[in-house]
């Protein structure tokens, strides 16, 4: 598995926000988001065996794992990893951009957050639709919102495809967000608005 870095932090968004993980950062991903915040996964990055990060695992003494990117589903090992680290009594939360058909990753004590990208992200045409018809109650829905076309761009979405699952609209780091759940509360929408909880506390730094 191609690996960016391996950390141990609080979980920043969705709805495990504040539990502590650890997280394994897995190196290259299929989108080209404008907003992205670690493009330095987009590069370079070490190979290392999952016998290796298996055993990091092993010694973590956080009940949950991160397993994020980049996008790690692109990861040629990526289900053998995940197998690896639920039979070690792990939870394990899958972060993906959504592009990836999940079907065959949804295994038992995995939390799939699973992004539908914005206008703002330039990725707007990027999400597999397939998706919502597996997803589980425990997965859920991420909106990253930046302007108001962002909102009627998930508004929009919510509207045409059915989900009954958790949706979480959330602000792109920086802006100006008061006016994202006034609009949620005057559009009676049954959605969650979070905030990332590990920018408002170490800002928007690299986390190692």
């Amino acid at each position: 598995m191609l690996i960016t870095e391996i950390f141990h932090s609080l979980q920043g968004e969705g709805i495990l926000t504040g539990v502590p993980m650890m997280f394994i950062r897995t190196n290259r991903c299929n989108l080209r988001c404008k907003w992205c915040d670690t493009t330095y996964s987009f590069e370079g990055g070490k190979e290392m065996s999952l016998d290796l990060i298996v055993n990091e695992v092993r010694s973590s003494w956080e009940h949950w794992i991160c397993l994020t990117g980049g996008e790690p589903l692109i990861q040629h090992d990526a289900h053998e990893a995940l197998e690896a680290f639920t039979q070690l009594g792990k939870s394990v939360l899958v972060e993906t951009n959504g592009s990836v058909y999940i079907k065959n990753f949804l295994l038992k004590n995995t939390i799939f957050d699973v992004d539908v990208k914005t206008p703002s992200s330039g990725e707007e045409n990027s999400f597999d639709l397939r998706n919502l018809d597996v997803m589980r109650q425990e997965d859920y829905l991420k909106f990253v919102i930046a302007d108001i076309q962002d909102y009627l761009f998930a508004k929009e979405f919510l509207k045409k495809n059915s989900f009954n699952g958790t949706v979480i609209f959330q602000p792109a780091f920086g802006i100006d967000f008061k006016w994202i759940p006034e609009k949620i509360l005057n559009d009676h929408l049954h959605v969650r608005f979070m905030l990332q909880l590990h920018k408002q506390i170490w800002g928007n730094i690299r986390r190692r």
